[in-house]
């Protein structure tokens, strides 16, 4: 049987950016590369979150379930990522995104629209497994409660660092236009360059720590965990606030290259 039709809102420049989200949204999720993959990553923190309640259930009581819904979604910050730079990235080189521009004249409608389109749909697979992964974690627990209000704190902070890492994948595909380079660098940054500089910390080099402390990376951990790393005096929020600045850099450099195409 035939899907049925989605509608799309690539149509005139007057569309409003709600349309233009949803269409992007839609899109997002009828391409299944990127769905599964997101899907995929959406499974690390729930199998974590139930994994780490089965033991503490066999070691000793869980206290907050919400701890343990919160497990792994730097990992699937870092997939969501990935996922909207390859993405933007491929329909770079397959064209698919020169279409789209035709039909969208203002160009950072679009930038915006696929910016939204890959953060809402990584948010609401980031707050499904959180929940799942909560509820299974307080049933084990044998009760529905406490979550307390930093509870709740993490889990915002979680989401918020889902649809900042989300708009930086996306905004970086914008900017290099290329999936393999938008891989290569989201792998960088999340990964190789903390890691490097941790270790050159731990080595001696003076201020690595520091630079390895405001990467990608390391700020998306800080935000979700609010765990802080050693010489850092940012805070969860902090670590927020500093992700926004490298989101919203990211996408203000992706629309001055689409402003001069």
């Amino acid at each position: 049987m035939p899907r049925p039709p989605i509608r799309i809102a690539y149509r005139h420049d007057t569309q409003r950016p709600a349309d233009l989200a949803y269409a992007e949204m839609a899109r997002i999720i009828r391409t299944r590369a990127s769905l599964v993959v997101l899907i995929l990553g959406a499974a690390v923190p729930l199998a974590l979150g139930v994994g780490q309640a089965i033991y503490r259930k066999v070691s000793s009581p869980a206290s907050d379930p919400t701890g343990f819904a919160t497990a792994g979604v730097d990992i699937f910050a870092f997939v969501a990522a990935l996922a909207a730079a390859i993405g933007v990235g491929r329909d770079y080189q397959t064209g698919a995104i020169a279409f789209r521009m035709l039909l969208v004249p203002r160009h950072g409608r679009l930038l915006a629209a696929s910016a939204l389109g890959y953060s809402g749909v990584a948010a609401a697979l980031a707050l499904l497994a959180m929940f799942v992964g909560g509820v299974f974690a307080a049933v084990l627990g044998g009760t529905l409660a406490p979550f307390s209000v930093d509870s709740v704190a993490a889990v915002v902070r979680s989401i918020a660092a889902v649809v900042l890492a989300s708009c930086f994948g996306a905004g970086l595909g914008y900017a290099v236009r290329s999936a393999t380079i938008a891989a290569i660098v989201i792998i960088t940054v999340f990964w190789l360059a903390p890691i490097t500089l941790l270790i050159a910390g731990l080595s001696g080099v003076a201020g690595a720590a520091a630079i390895a402390n405001i990467t990608i990376g390391i700020l998306v951990g800080q935000a979700i965990s609010g765990t802080p790393e050693p010489g850092d005096n940012l805070g969860p929020w902090g670590a927020l606030l500093l992700l926004t600045i490298w989101s919203a850099g990211v996408l203000l450099l992706a629309a001055l290259r689409l402003k001069g195409k």
